[in-house]
């Protein structure tokens, strides 16, 4: 008999100076209950390395980007980083090892063959100065330390010309990002970047006011293609985009294109409600973390991909919608409340994103239970609609893949 084995990881992005995502630290959970029930540090990293191939491949799961995996002093022992590629991860060192002979010298065979190697949660003890030597990156938890030790390790570094980098860890507000920008921390993590700050008195721009008209065209029941054609002509940047999306789809073959109107009608309703949302939602988002449009992306995919269950079937218009405009608040630097208000979403998707109720609201939640950690249970959703952790595990994976290839 064959055995199934559910794996669930939560992820999230790690951003350089400039909000440009370099990599995502993956987490093991064993549930969709996204926190990791088992005692033992041990098991939770060998769970990561040994279900690595049920994952499938890492570029899916991060997007062709770096792989910060934790690791603990047994899987050190062992040589387990040698498993992956050295391209592919970033080994982090967690907190919790004991330095020995053994260990460094382990990790100075992983830096010779090429391994990026993290010190993570670096409390600035002596004991980790053996270390140093084979260290690229230093984590550093700002809530666990103080702004002057930060500060105090930034000058130390750029004084002996040393290679290791800092990654402040729990950055939760623009106030924190700024502060450790102004003195060129090298990468950033933390719930900010997902859900930016919102600010007072922010407007929504012209150009932005013509994009969300773009993508509420799109998603009328009946769509006008001589409007769409409208509304994209207005800016140079829609056209590049959409003519480039369309020449780029596999149902156009060969066929050449010659205006805007006959790419958007030889895509035909589905497609272009899709491919127009990505592209207004890409152009809304340049101003704001890249991984905010991404994770839109991959929230509507996912969210689309679970309707296809008989149970969600009358939602499959507006789920990958709903996913999509989950961040538009973030984006817009509005607050959600204000956003709805604004524009006109149906009421469910409203419910949905000011509200947090609804069959909406309940896909976007488990869509959400992916990226990052939390303890919300959603074992009563699974039971309620008889859906298995495994075809949700697949949604997630093939929503990732998706998103790949979009990039």
């Amino acid at each position: 008999m064959e055995i199934v084995l559910n794996t669930f990881i939560a992820r999230q992005a790690i951003l350089d100076i400039n909000l440009k995502t370099i990599g995502y630290e993956l987490l093991f959970r064993d549930s969709l209950d996204n926190v990791f029930n088992e005692s033992s540090l041990e098991k939770a990293t060998s769970k990561v390395i040994l279900q690595n191939h049920i994952l499938g491949n890492l570029a899916d799961v991060c997007f062709g980007k770096l792989a910060f995996i934790n690791f603990d002093e047994f899987t050190l022992l062992q040589n387990s980083p040698l498993l992956f590629n050295p391209k592919d991860i970033v080994v982090e060192i967690i907190e919790t090892v004991n330095i020995s002979d053994k260990l460094v010298f382990n990790l100075a065979q992983l830096y010779k063959k090429g391994y990026v190697i993290a010190l993570d949660d670096y409390d600035f003890a002596s004991k980790w100065e053996v270390l140093f030597p084979y260290i690229s990156i230093i984590k550093v938890d700002i809530e666990q330390v103080t702004y002057a030790q930060i500060e105090g390790l930034k000058k130390r570094l750029l004084s002996t010309n040393s290679h290791i980098k800092i990654i402040a860890e729990r950055i939760e507000t623009n106030k924190q990002y700024q502060q450790f920008k102004a003195i060129a921390i090298d990468y950033y993590q933390g719930y900010f970047f997902h859900k930016p700050e919102i600010k007072s008195g922010t407007c929504v721009s012209p150009l932005k006011i013509n994009l969300i008209q773009l993508f509420l065209e799109a998603h009328k029941p009946h769509l006008d293609f001589n409007q769409l054609t409208v509304i994209i002509s207005r800016d140079v940047t829609l056209v590049s985009g959409i003519l480039k999306l369309v020449n780029s789809a596999a149902e156009c073959g060969n066929i050449e294109i010659t205006s805007i109107k006959q790419a958007i009608t030889y895509l035909g309703t589905n497609k272009i409600k899709q491919y127009v949302a990505i592209i207004s939602m890409s152009a809304l988002s340049s101003e704001s973390s890249p991984e905010l449009f991404i994770e839109s992306l991959v929230r509507a995919k996912m969210m689309e991909l679970i309707t296809e269950e008989k149970s969600f079937s009358h939602l499959k218009e507006k789920a990958f919608l709903t996913g999509i405009l989950s961040n538009l608040d973030a984006i817009l630097n509005l607050p959600m409340a204000d956003v709805v208000k604004s524009f006109l979403f149906s009421s469910d998707i409203k419910l949905a994103l000011s509200e947090q109720q609804g069959e909406l609201s309940e896909l976007l939640t488990l869509a959400k239970h992916y990226e990052v950690s939390t303890s919300k249970n959603v074992t009563r959703f699974v039971d309620r609609n008889k859906i298995s952790e495994a075809r949700l595990l697949n949604c997630y994976n093939e929503a990732l893949k998706w998103g790949v290839n979009i990039f």
